[in-house]
């Protein structure tokens, strides 16, 4: 039996493999299209203390009530685009977008048109700055 026999008999089987392996792989192509510059905890600790980031935080609100980085300002995904113009005051300062999921890439895209040069995202989101024990901020109404 050769190679090409086996994969005509297993299609199923080959479709699957190149399914999964695509799904694996599909978080990193999602960051090289919106070309996202992620930072570690660490690297945003230094952003926000030595480079005076603007924390942008894109949870929903009753998310960003329960917890937040220190001097976040709230902007959720859906209102970023609406609300940029507000933002217009800080385009020398870097920005640092929080979120608990991989809603990060439109949000960069929207700033980085709107004229912000320095549009980074905090790898592994409020989860990742949560499990390094660093400070949180709780609110009972958005900033």
């Amino acid at each position: 039996m050769t190679v090409l026999d086996f994969l005509l008999q297993h299609v199923a089987l080959v479709v699957l493999v190149l399914a999964s392996g695509l799904m694996l792989v599909w978080p990193e192509v999602q960051s090289l299209i919106a070309q996202e510059k992620s930072v570690t905890t660490l690297e945003a600790t230094h952003l926000i203390n030595q480079r005076h980031a603007l924390v942008i935080d894109l949870r929903r609100e009753k998310d960003f009530a329960l917890g937040h980085l220190p001097n976040a300002r709230h902007y959720p995904t859906d209102e970023l685009n609406a609300r940029v113009a507000e933002l217009s005051q800080w385009k020398e300062r870097p920005v640092l977008l929080v979120a608990s999921a991989q809603s990060t890439g439109t949000a960069r895209q929207t700033l980085l048109k709107a004229g912000f040069a320095d549009v980074f995202v905090l790898k592994g989101g409020m989860t990742a700055w949560v499990e390094a024990n660093l400070p949180i901020a709780r609110s009972s109404s958005p900033q």
